[in-house]
């Protein structure tokens, strides 16, 4: 059992020294990548926290990770890279009522076999989830309407 332990006093010393680490990453992660770009080297978050070193007074440089979490600098190395983030493989599949009240019996199988083949795990699991909803409505709406029959 973990609690979360919440501070009652404010920390100004710490804010002041978050920002002044910020702005030090920032600092030397864009004079590494203009040093990346004078030679034509590849911009990535690891050749930016090697070349960081060398500018560095303490000589330790900024770590691969700080590229990313310091937004000012990742903005900045979005504007000069090369390498793009890539869009998200993931695609939304909006199933409805439409799409299943328009189901017939007699389909081809091996077509919706092959269709469903081409589908990532991902878009199957969320395909079986909005099936099983559609299920469970219709049972729902299906007994409604037997009990009240039934009265």
């Amino acid at each position: 059992m973990s609690q979360k332990l919440r501070s009652t006093t404010e920390k100004p010393w710490l804010i002041e020294n978050n920002e002044e680490s910020k702005s030090r990453i920032f600092k030397l992660g864009v004079k590494a990548i203009h040093s990346l770009l004078r030679d034509s080297k590849t911009i990535s978050y690891r050749n930016i926290a090697e070349r960081s070193k060398e500018f560095d007074e303490s000589g330790k440089g900024i770590h691969p990770n700080s590229v990313k979490n310091n937004t000012d600098l990742y903005d900045y190395y979005l504007k000069h890279t090369k390498n793009k983030p890539k869009p998200s493989k993931r695609t939304k599949i909006k199933v409805g009522d439409v799409d299943f009240r328009n189901i017939k019996i007699d389909r081809d199988l091996e077509r919706v076999k092959s269709r469903y083949l081409q589908l990532s795990k991902l878009e199957l699991v969320e395909l079986l989830i909005n099936a099983e909803q559609f299920i469970a409505v219709q049972n729902q709406t299906w007994l409604k309407s037997q009990f009240e029959n039934f009265k």
